[in-house]
């Protein structure tokens, strides 16, 4: 094992201990994309790894927000621990694994760590990243790690329109962002899971957004999760969903997702000042990331209800389309 691997696998060891308090963990993450952006000695705050890649289903996120991802320390660690759990499920009824990753970034940061962690075992990794130099960066952190030795294959293709050259036990994709807008989540885990075998796992689990009311009076600096109040969940995506999908639409057309309409009474408005979506995911198992927990689970305001003088009613519906979100209507 080279020293840079040794030095990794110092470093990661640390996200799977439970007892690590949120200081610890902001520090962890840190110390972890500090390595990351030495081990590869370039600066990615530049114009070229701040571009976007935008497709007509939604967008990949430049070179350098990838990056900045692994300081998103809630969102770092549970889909750290989710796929850690996720291996171990796996490996108590079978000897090897596959497992791919769809949307790696320069780093492939949530699947390093098990490159250290389970070297033993026979375990195939498919990085799949679009962004080409997201891409070029990948190439050199395995090169680096001395990881190309691994039973390890680098593509560099679009995820929404890959097509699978083994079957995957595990695959992972975090290609989000809060209430599912913007990136390509959704499209991802269409393509790739309606080519997936019926056991395997896909991280996240589920991704659910939901409308709820915030409670009045709350400064923003004391929000808490207990002052959201749910109304209803909207939108879910999970095998069900695909599942759905794969019974009322034909193949190779964008999906169509049911319209959804929420009625909210007058009682239920009543100390509430704002209508929200909400995104949840579960990563795996009890890895769980809940409300304002991270960047992917932070509160979209829609409307405000303060002096809303009788029910209301919102439509809602989820398109995938060059810029994917929830549609939704208000009406008062």
């Amino acid at each position: 094992m080279n020293k840079h691997l040794q030095a990794l696998q110092k470093i990661t060891n640390q996200f799977f201990d439970d007892s690590l308090a949120i200081g610890e963990l902001f520090n962890l993450c840190t110390e972890y994309r500090n390595f990351l952006n030495k081990l590869i000695a370039q600066n990615l705050d530049n114009e070229i790894n701040r571009t976007d890649i935008v497709s007509d289903n939604g967008k990949a996120i430049g070179t350098y927000w990838a990056a900045m991802c692994i300081t998103d320390i809630f969102r770092t660690s549970q889909f750290i621990k989710g796929i850690n759990e996720a291996i171990e499920s796996n490996l108590k009824h079978q000897e090897q694994l596959s497992i791919l990753y769809a949307g790696t970034g320069p780093f492939a940061a949530l699947l390093l760590p098990f490159f250290t962690k389970f070297s033993k075992v026979n375990i195939e990794y498919t990085l799949l990243e679009i962004n080409p130099e997201s891409f070029a960066i990948l190439q050199n952190i395995i090169t680096t790690l001395g990881l190309n030795t691994h039973n390890v294959k680098l593509v560099n293709e679009d995820a929404t329109t890959y097509k699978h050259t083994t079957s995957p036990d595990i695959i992972v994709s975090e290609t989000m962002q809060n209430a599912l807008a913007k990136e390509q989540q959704v499209p991802i885990y269409l393509n790739l899971m309606k080519q997936a075998k019926p056991n395997c796992i896909f991280i996240p689990e589920e991704i659910n957004i939901s409308i709820a009311l915030k409670k009045a009076g709350v400064p923003i600096e004391k929000i808490s999760k207990n002052d959201f109040q749910f109304v209803e969940t909207v939108f879910k995506l999970n095998k069900e969903t695909l599942a759905f999908l794969s019974s009322v639409s034909k193949s190779n057309t964008t999906p169509i997702f049911p319209t959804v309409t929420t009625n909210i009474n007058k009682s239920q408005l009543i100390g509430n000042n704002l209508l929200v979506l909400i995104t949840t995911i579960k990563v795996y198992g009890k890895h769980l990331i809940y409300i304002n927990e991270s960047g992917l689970t932070t509160p979209l305001t829609i409307a405000s209800v303060k002096n809303s003088a009788q029910s209301i009613g919102v439509t809602t519906q989820y398109v995938v389309e060059q810029e994917p979100k929830l549609h939704y209507t208000v009406h008062q």
